[in-house]
């Protein structure tokens, strides 16, 4: 029977709480896939971080834990000693295309150039015979004049023709001829033809180009759009006629400014730039670092040279990283061999093909003291070994100035030096008043890192003035004559209250900085013109301490109290003493309906605020101010819901008795 009642009375329970707090079964349900779901996110995350701790500290392969990377803490600046080589290929990026610069247009014509056809020739003849004539040579290199002839230009420089020329023309033109010549003949060009000439190897658009017929293999490799990476930079050649006809190396010519003579290119010439066989890496301390390319008996000094050289921060010693070549390679050993040399040996070292040369960096080690504190020029100055602490106290600029001396706290300072034995810094305390003297404390030998601390004597320094005005005989700034000096103390200092002043009137402002708030633009609080950037204190005896930079402002009695909030009629009222909080509250119309008679604060002139209470009102006081709260907010009664909910409430304990009698005579039977 016991346990059938206790059964019954956990239905009942269950349905009646159910039904109060309107919770369906479809509710719990989702209820419970929310947890569950919660629960999965949280084992999986538990898992992947479980999985992020293993693998950063377990080998998978055994089991074991990783070997442990110990890092040096650096007490150099942070450097690097390799960088990105992927784009520095040395000398390439000079021929870019410049489709937009046709620098050669005004290039004046080589002592070389050789006429051929498509030339356009411009005889000018001066002096007793006038004549001005263009002519095209033909293709198969000549001119024609009507008086003159065929005239054969084919294979010719300027200088050849013009000799050429003057002879022809002569036969003609007697003035042109013999010791004294009273005519004479100029040759120009005027219309250039293109020249054909090929580019192939390693060029990145290898063919055959027109190309300006003053171009030399420079401009020419310009045009042809530039070699590629995988070209030769050392070893161009020119084929003509069949036959190789010059080598050039790019290198002279971007690292020195020599050109190469006789590089004129010709129609039908070809451009061959192969492939490149030796590459070179310099990286590190070097004015550019990048790849580079070697030819035959070059020494790894000629190579950094190429990099500009070393930088005024490179160690002496140089990192050579080379690949073993293939037919002298062992199978059984390493493929690469690394090597250290002395920078003024680097002449004797031939480069090979692969090297990967390191010129590094000398260890950057700080070395340097520092003065902070009550000094006239505090800052890190350069640490030299034998440096004294007099020395450091003259580069913080001394204490022979006997007004700065007097700011200064003297009896200690302090020398704060790391101590490679603990985790802290040693401090070593020095009488300033013995350094001065020039005592034992002024040769005290400073090491690396020391920091020397000088206190200031706050006894020296000025303290902000209190500003006080209003009802006050005698308004002004004051400054406070000891650290706990009273409102009632420089009230008296100040010739007391006026005849008008509201005696409990008195408003004290503060500056933030004694709340640890004080930001910036708060500097400037030294007046009462800003009270409003201060804090204001509320204060109940005039025994309250004073601090410097306070603001104190005595108020004029004006016999009224304001009210303000949910009243009908907010303002000021006429302050009759003794007259109770209720009293104001009717002479302003009386609370709206949207006020509250329980939530009624009192501010009283002195910044003080007093609550109203059920069982007591605050007393009010000339200037005082009463603010009447809103009522809280509460949701609208639903007689609907009301309804609904007591409705299901009954029906569940009719269900509930229903189901309890049935159980109790099925007992009985």
């Amino acid at each position: 029977m016991y346990n059938n009642k206790h059964y019954l009375c956990t239905i009942l329970f269950y349905i009646l709480f159910s039904q109060l707090f309107s919770q369906t079964i479809n509710d719990l349900q989702d209820l419970q896939k929310m947890k569950l779901e919660y629960e999965r996110i949280q084992r999986e995350q538990n898992q992947k971080l479980n999985q992020s701790d293993i693998g950063s500290e377990i080998d998978i392969t055994t089991g074991l834990p990783k070997e442990v990377q110990i890092q040096p803490y650096k007490l150099q600046e942070e450097y690097k000693d390799s960088i990105d080589l992927s784009s520095k290929y040395f000398g390439y990026n000079f021929f870019v295309r410049r489709d937009s610069v046709a620098f050669w247009e005004n290039l004046p014509t080589p002592a070389n150039y050789l006429l051929g056809p498509g030339d356009e020739l411009i005889i000018s003849i001066w002096g007793e015979t006038q004549l001005r004539k263009n002519y095209i040579i033909s293709r198969d290199g000549k001119i024609y004049d009507e008086k003159v002839g065929l005239l054969n230009l084919m294979g010719k420089t300027i200088e050849e023709v013009k000799k050429y020329l003057i002879n022809q023309f002569g036969r003609v033109y007697a003035t042109l001829r013999g010791n004294n010549p009273t005519a004479f003949m100029d040759i120009s060009l005027g219309q250039l033809r293109s020249i054909n000439v090929n580019f192939v190897g390693e060029v990145k658009y290898p063919g055959v180009y027109p190309i300006h017929p003053f171009s030399t293999v420079i401009t020419g490799l310009i045009q042809a759009g530039g070699i590629d990476t995988t070209g030769s930079l050392r070893n161009i050649s020119i084929k003509r006629n069949g036959k190789t006809f010059s080598t050039i190396d790019i290198y002279n010519y971007l690292l020195k400014g020599d050109i190469p003579r006789n590089i004129q290119l010709r129609d039908q010439d070809i451009v061959i730039v192969p492939v490149r066989i030796n590459t070179v890496i310099i990286d590190s301390a070097v004015v550019r670092p990048g790849i580079y390319e070697s030819i035959a008996n070059e020494t790894i000094k000629q190579m950094i040279d190429y990099a500009g050289g070393v930088k005024i921060t490179a160690s002496s010693s140089i990192s050579l990283k080379r690949i073993i070549p293939l037919n002298e390679r062992n199978p059984d050993e390493s493929t690469t061999q690394n090597y250290y040399i002395d920078y003024s040996n680097s002449q004797l070292t031939p480069v090979q093909n692969g090297d990967n040369i390191i010129v590094r960096s000398i260890f950057k080690t700080i070395n340097q003291v520092e003065i902070i504190g009550q000094v006239k020029t505090p800052g890190i100055y350069h640490f030299s070994p034998g440096m004294r602490l007099k020395d450091l106290i003259d580069l913080g600029g001394g204490f022979y100035d006997t007004t700065f001396w007097k700011s200064i706290y003297k009896n200690q300072g302090e020398i704060v030096r790391r101590n490679p034995n603990t985790r802290y810094e040693t401090v070593i305390k020095i009488d300033l008043n013995d350094v001065i003297n020039g005592g034992p404390s002024s040769k005290i030998m400073l090491q690396n890192l020391d920091r020397f601390v000088v206190h200031a004597n706050l006894n020296f320094f000025e303290r902000k003035n209190v500003q006080i005005v209003g009802e006050i005989n005698i308004p002004g700034s004051y400054p406070l004559t000891s650290d706990n000096e009273t409102l009632s103390s420089l009230l008296n200092r100040a010739g007391g209250f006026t005849s008008k002043a509201l005696y409990n009137g008195i408003s004290i402002f503060r500056d933030k900085t004694f709340l640890g708030t004080k930001s910036i633009e708060d500097e400037e609080l030294d007046d009462t013109k800003n009270i409003e950037k201060k804090i204001r204190v509320a204060w109940q005896n005039e025994s309250i301490t004073l601090m410097p930079g306070d603001s104190i402002v005595v108020k004029e009695s004006s016999g009224t109290v304001n009210i303000s909030g949910e009243v009908y009629n907010p303002g000021l009222i006429e302050f009759r003493k003794g007259k109770s909080l209720r009293h104001y509250i009717n002479a302003a119309g009386g609370i709206t309906i949207n006020g509250d008679y329980n939530s009624v604060i009192v501010i009283y002139a002195n910044g003080v605020v007093s609550p109203k209470k059920w069982y007591v009102s605050p007393k009010i006081e000339d200037g005082a101010t009463i603010v009447v709260n809103m009522k809280e907010i509460e949701a609208p009664f639903n007689p609907t819901q009301f309804a609904s909910n007591w409705t299901s409430i009954i029906t569940s304990m009719i269900t509930a008795i229903i189901l309890s009698r049935q159980l109790s005579s099925g007992t009985g039977t």
